[in-house]
């Protein structure tokens, strides 16, 4: 006996196209889960990527941030370096007084007797490097203000007569340290158990 379908083919038909459209629609719903899960992990890659690249460029920062400090130190060091290398070299240039004040001995015989002797350094204007001022004075470097600044001795004492100082005065001239030698005064004094002249000398430099 053979087997006979007794369905109506209209409602074979509808079944044929549901099951068609129950396929296609778990067909899309995969497909829609697979696309929500790819982008669900390619956010989570990327946020963490970005966290990585945040963190990488805030290492950089700071080492950008070190390396500035370190510089700005190496610059104070050879900044302070350079400047008392050219106190050094400025200090170095200068006369040596203290043989100065030898020569100043040779020039003092047994008529003159020194009482006072005051040394002082001036600017190219003329005002006077003291250890109070000296500092405000001007904003050269130390080896071109010294080069610029002058000197000046102003000494102090007896002598046992006039002639005697004119001729200290005189010696003090021609001994070729000094651009101009003057006599400030001179006056006669008592000194010890007599009299002598008190003078003022003033020697530039």
């Amino acid at each position: 006996m053979s087997d006979v379908n007794l369905i109506p083919m209209a409602r074979l038909a509808g079944r044929r196209r549901r099951g068609r459209l129950y396929f296609w629609a778990a067909l899309c719903g995969t497909y829609a889960l697979l696309v929500a899960v790819g982008a669900s992990t390619f956010h989570v890659a990327r946020a963490g990527q970005g966290r990585r690249e945040a963190q990488q460029v805030e290492t950089i920062d700071r080492q950008i941030e070190q390396e500035t400090r370190a510089l700005q130190g190496l610059r104070r060091q050879l900044q302070e370096t350079t400047t008392a290398l050219e106190t050094t070299q400025a200090i170095r240039d200068q006369p040596d007084w203290s043989k100065l004040l030898v020569g100043l001995s040779a020039q003092v015989d047994d008529e003159i007797v020194l009482s006072r002797c005051h040394f002082a350094t001036f600017t190219a204007d003329q005002k006077a490097v003291t250890v109070e001022t000296g500092g405000s004075l001007s904003n050269l470097p130390l080896g071109t203000f010294l080069t610029e600044c002058r000197h000046g001795l102003t000494l102090n004492g007896y002598g046992k007569s006039q002639e005697a100082v004119a001729r200290f005065v005189l010696r003090l001239e021609g001994c070729g340290v000094f651009d101009r030698v003057r006599l400030v005064n001179s006056s006669r004094q008592s000194f010890l158990n007599g009299e002598a002249v008190a003078f003022s000398v003033e020697c530039n430099m």
